[in-house]
């Protein structure tokens, strides 16, 4: 079907690079470097592939069905384990020496050493079916034979990015040369480069967190929801817009292009005080991004790149987005520590 003349882009000839012809240029000849290039790539034949069943939806059998339950006793949905299963696949023919995913208890483990890839395979998985965005977040960290790769601090890592599977399919990632944002052609199926050197602005009126739990939130982070709701006739002196999209990357996209601050802390329910989102396929990966972006990702009052995490699955509480906000954030933390 053509595309009709009112919704033709006035730029439809416009010529973007493409992330393989990014990573290869960055990559030349060091092996080391097109050992990463290899995993990415895989990552996004992967993805490519996860869009089209996501697309797809109900059509070929409910995609939200309940399966089972991970380690931790969260619902798994069939496209989890699916997709945990194609990214294990795809990677392992890609070169990865291990891969840790949400979706399984313990590391898969191949031959050899080099590199890891932490991996969320489905963020978000409670918006499938509903139209409202998921994704996936990635990590690639280095490693010997006598290391695990999944209990180093963020800092270790090489490269990170995420997919977003919304109206667009969105790339975001670093190889730790500033941050860039692609986006996959329908037809073609290949990721164009859309921004280079992304920049978050330093300062926003964006918040993003889940409103419901705001009653359980410790007293740092309460008075700081209240003096953002307060508007501009409370202390913050200007209006906040609230957003939540319940996905990570969702939020993380969005913060990417406009700025913004997200946060999903650790608060006074049972089970929640450590936070809920994992350090190291979840966090870490972000953090990654928010640095090489100008941002900032903390756990309320210290970098979250060096935390160093102590078991595979372990949770954080993550702040991310503008630094002069986060900053913001920790202040209030700091000057109402939590009283047990």
């Amino acid at each position: 079907m053509s595309t009709p003349a009112t919704l033709a882009s006035d730029e439809a000839s416009f010529q973007h690079e493409s992330v393989d012809e990014y990573l290869s240029t960055w990559a030349g000849e060091d092996r080391s470097r097109q050992r990463v290039t290899a995993l990415i790539n895989g990552i996004l034949d992967a993805a490519c592939l996860l869009s089209e069943r996501i697309a797809t939806g109900s059509l070929e059998g409910d995609p939200a069905r309940l399966v089972g339950s991970n380690s931790d006793g969260d619902a798994q949905k069939a496209i989890d384990v699916a997709s945990h299963a194609l990214f294990v696949e795809i990677l392992e023919r890609a070169g990865a020496g291990r891969i840790l995913s949400e979706e399984a208890d313990e590391p898969v483990v191949f031959k050899g050493s080099g590199f890891g890839v932490a991996i969320d395979p489905i963020d978000g998985s409670g918006n499938v079916g509903l139209g409202a965005p998921v994704g996936t977040l990635f990590s690639i960290i280095p490693f010997t034979e006598t290391e695990d790769p999944f209990l180093t601090s963020g800092r270790r890592q090489v490269a990170a990015g995420y997919v977003s599977f919304g109206n667009t399919i969105d790339l975001g990632f670093s190889v730790g040369d500033g941050m860039l944002l692609a986006t996959m052609h329908p037809q073609t199926g290949e990721f164009l480069i859309v921004r280079r050197q992304v920049r978050i602005p330093p300062d926003t009126s964006e918040l993003a967190f889940n409103a419901s739990v705001h009653r359980h939130l410790q007293s740092g982070l309460s008075l700081y929801v209240h003096d953002c709701l307060a508007g501009r006739e409370g202390p913050r002196g200007r209006d906040f817009n609230m957003r939540w999209l319940g996905s990570a990357v969702g939020e993380l996209h969005r913060i990417l292009l406009r700025g913004g601050v997200f946060f999903y802390a650790a608060d006074k329910r049972p089970g929640y005080q450590n936070g809920r989102l994992r350090l190291v396929y979840e966090a870490n990966p972000i953090a990654f991004l928010m640095e090489q972006a100008g941002g900032r990702a903390t756990d309320g009052t210290s970098a979250i790149l060096d935390k160093v995490p102590t078991s595979h699955h372990c949770r954080t509480p993550l702040v991310f987005g503008s630094a002069t906000e986060v900053d913001f954030i920790a202040s209030y933390l700091n000057s109402n520590p939590t009283s047990e």
